[in-house]
């Protein structure tokens, strides 16, 4: 390393905050979050952005090309920008910019222009775009082993940015007349691009004094990032206790090879492959002299930090993608260097509810990989996660749960999970407590094999024998702790033996079930009554459907969706939000309602705080999303209940209006005549007037549980004016106001 760059090096580690290294604890780990001030990019109007780039004329678009692009990008960047995914001012977003101020050093007037934004995504990815902003996600980060590796990603992607690929990239698509997808495309670069950007990284990246193996190093980084982050093997043994036994016939005999290959078939794909970047990369190396050998200018130790954090957050990321196959992996990953950690525990709960909860719902299948996917060492999770049947899954995650609540007992979050999970057992009819043994699996092993061996001796048989009845032949076959029945492959029945005579688990349980009883005998009684009776019942509930009683409540991100011919009017639909929101606080107020409203709009007077609040809760609606039929556990519990004590309520409004005008036109249309000021009639046709249709949709969220409590619908034929919506809206906060009748 040359005496500048160390002196370089040294500056900067001088400049980390003290308590940069020390002040994340992993075993109390919670999501990442934005700090600082607010950045621009996330208050600023996206019409007043339009306003803005319309100013800087791109010669390489036409004029009305130019308008389609800046419209189209701006609208793409604040829909990630305000998705709850992106982060600013943290310790990867930090981390990131650092290694970019060394790649511009002597470009000062570049640097001013960018800005660098981590995304929560397991997405291996980076991208740039025209305005300056460069997102990095946590799930790259997390696939890294050093700072020179990130550093050549950037000085790729920032090298996109200064020779105008995305507006190029634009220009070509938009030429061959792909107008539908060219948002989609704007990240997609021809071959030439990516290897002229490779050209240009090479230089920037040699510049700030990285080690050219690294380069090499990156690319394979990027073929095998779409595997999780390590490729450790997974024990079969890893689910075992003391308590349940896993016999081996449930994971697989064989492992999965890896398919990535550097020389793949590229010939329709937009990215050049692996081998030919290489190829391309190590010609223009060798025309460079002087390569430095350094990897970690910022420390290690930071770069193991900021992997770190990236590797906590993909846990995270699966939970809310229901990829609880992956999440387990993840999870086991990180219990190797994390053992003690609380909040891996935590997540290791979450994923055995939610599991149980679609495997109870008959939708396993979406939260594995399917068998043609299988690849690498986490092929074995999925794999047996897949061979469970539903006993089998339930019997699992209540081992996993009930360990947990056990050892973590003063851990509010474990232990809500564990009463969460009785109550849905308990709910289940075909959840029977009383098939389970009382013994465990090496005890009923052992029984059944002294009773097959005393089945061989010859036995002098009593003249008086005991006769039993057919009943009790049947319920001795289906007794799990008579020796005769023992199966291996039912390893479930006896996961639970300890369980079973746990005093404070089935007094639990039988307090559930007593509740469920009443809730069926309700349902016995609702039969048995006349038809008269039934629709005087059915009014009843009718009007307590809505009922609620809310008189405060957290407002979310109102939101206007106006379309024409099929298409997003972008700027008529940001409009329209700004008169929704306004049409929902008067509402509300009138309707003797307090609402707290939390949106894009308002970053400006809540600033950070309020971002953060505002992606927690579009990240729990998105995993809400995810599958609406199952009600799962939310993944940032402990921080939404922050919000709730801040707030001082739990329920949540999520909002959405659908506007699409499509005028019934045609040259025999029945006209109508319409008196404007002063006086003058105007015939216009009915179809113009009957052309507007609008959908209002509102779900009502309890963030103690993260379970949806009321959707309303609305529908009218006419355009989403501010006083219908407030009108409607009146209407909706009025029965929510209402007390139940009891």
């Amino acid at each position: 390393m040359s005496l500048k760059s160390l002196f370089y090096s040294f500056i900067l580690l001088l400049l980390i905050p003290n308590d940069c290294l020390s002040q994340i604890d992993f075993n109390k780990y919670k999501t990442l979050m934005s700090k600082g001030p607010i950045p621009e990019d996330f208050t600023k109007e996206t019409y007043e952005k339009l306003a803005d780039d319309l100013k800087n004329e791109r010669d390489e678009l036409s004029r009305s090309q130019e308008k389609i692009f800046i419209e189209g990008t701006n609208y793409a960047i604040d829909e990630i920008l305000h998705s709850g995914l992106v982060i600013y001012g943290d310790e990867i977003s930090n981390y990131v910019s650092e290694i970019a101020d060394r790649l511009l050093q002597k470009n000062g007037d570049l640097r001013s222009k960018l800005r660098f934004y981590t995304i929560k995504s397991n997405s291996a990815n980076a991208f740039s775009t025209d305005q300056g902003i460069v997102f990095v996600t946590t799930g790259l980060v997390a696939q890294l082993t050093s700072e020179a590796q990130l550093a050549y990603i950037l000085a790729h992607e920032i090298a996109h940015y200064t020779e105008k690929h995305v507006v190029e990239t634009f220009d070509w698509t938009t030429k061959r007349g792909r107008q539908n997808d060219r948002i989609e495309k704007l990240s997609q670069y021809s071959k030439e691009k990516e290897f002229e950007a490779d050209k240009i990284g090479i230089y920037m990246y040699h510049a700030a004094g990285y080690s050219v193996d690294e380069i090499f190093s990156t690319f394979e980084v990027l073929m095998y990032s779409y595997l999780p982050f390590d490729e450790i093997e997974f024990p079969y043994s890893y689910f075992n206790s003391s308590n349940i036994f896993i016999p081996t016939i449930l994971f697989p005999t064989k492992k999965y090879e890896i398919k990535a290959e550097e020389d793949y078939d590229d010939e329709f794909s937009s990215h050049p492959n692996i081998k030919k970047r290489k190829e391309a990369a190590e010609k223009e190396v060798g025309t460079i002299t002087n390569w430095e050998k350094t990897t970690q200018f910022l420390g290690n130790d930071r770069f193991n930090l900021v992997r770190n954090l990236a590797r906590f957050e993909s846990v995270r990321s699966d939970i809310i993608d229901a990829s609880y196959g992956n999440a387990i992996y993840t999870v086991f990953l990180l219990e190797k260097d994390f053992p003690n950690s609380l909040f891996l525990k935590q997540m290791k709960a979450q994923i055995w509810l939610n599991m149980m909860l679609y495997k109870s719902g008959n939708m396993g299948a979406k939260m594995v990989d399917k068998t043609s996917e299988y690849e690498g060492e986490s092929a074995a999770v999925h794999f047996f996660l897949k061979k469970l049947n539903r006993e089998g899954m339930i019997t699992m995650a209540l081992r996993q749960i009930y360990d947990l609540h056990i050892e973590n007992k003063d851990d509010f979050e474990i232990t809500t999970i564990y009463a969460r999970f009785i109550k849905e057992i308990s709910e289940d009819p075909k959840f029977k407590i009383e098939s389970f043994s009382k013994k465990s699996f090496s005890e009923a092993a052992n029984d059944y094999l002294i009773a097959q061996k005393d089945s061989n001796k010859v036995v002098i048989q009593d003249t008086v024998t005991k006769v039993s009845s057919k009943y009790d032949r049947i319920k001795n076959k289906k007794n799990a702790d008579t020796p005769e029945n023992f199966d291996s492959t039912k390893f479930y029945l006896y996961g639970l033996a300890d369980i079973m005579v746990d005093t404070e688990f089935l007094k639990l349980y039988d307090d559930n079930k007593k509740i469920q009883i009443e809730k069926e005998q309700e349902i016995e009684k609702y039969k048995a009554l006349t038809n008269s009776q039934q629709k005087a019942y059915n009014k009843k509930k009718a009007k307590n459907e809505y009922s609620l009683g809310l008189k405060e409540l957290i407002v979310v991100e109102p939101m206007v969706m106006s379309y024409k011919k099929g298409e997003v009017n972008n700027i008529k639909s940001e409009k329209l939000e700004k008169d929704f929101s306004s049409a929902i606080e008067s509402s509300a107020k009138n309707a003797g309602v307090t609402t707290y409203t939390i949106d894009s709009r308002g970053l400006n007077d809540k600033g950070t705080q309020g971002f953060n609040e505002r992606s927690l809760l579009i990240s729990l609606l998105n995993q809400l999303a995810e599958e609406e039929d199952v009600n799962i556990f939310p993944v940032d519990f402990q921080l939404l209940n922050e919000i709730k004590t801040n707030y001082g309520t739990s329920k949540v409004m999520f909002s959405l209006v659908e506007h699409n005008y499509s005028p019934n036109l045609s040259f025999t249309g029945i006209f109508s005549s319409i008196l404007i000021y002063p006086i003058l009639f105007v015939y216009v046709p009915l179809g113009i007037l009957s052309g507007n249709n609008t959908q209002m949709n509102v779900l009502i969220l309890d963030l103690e549980n993260g379970v949806i409590e009321n959707g309303i619908n609305y529908y009218f034929k006419d355009s989403p004016k501010k006083l219908q919506l407030g009108a409607h809206m009146y209407d909706i906060f009025k029965k929510l106001n209402t007390e139940p009748i009891n």
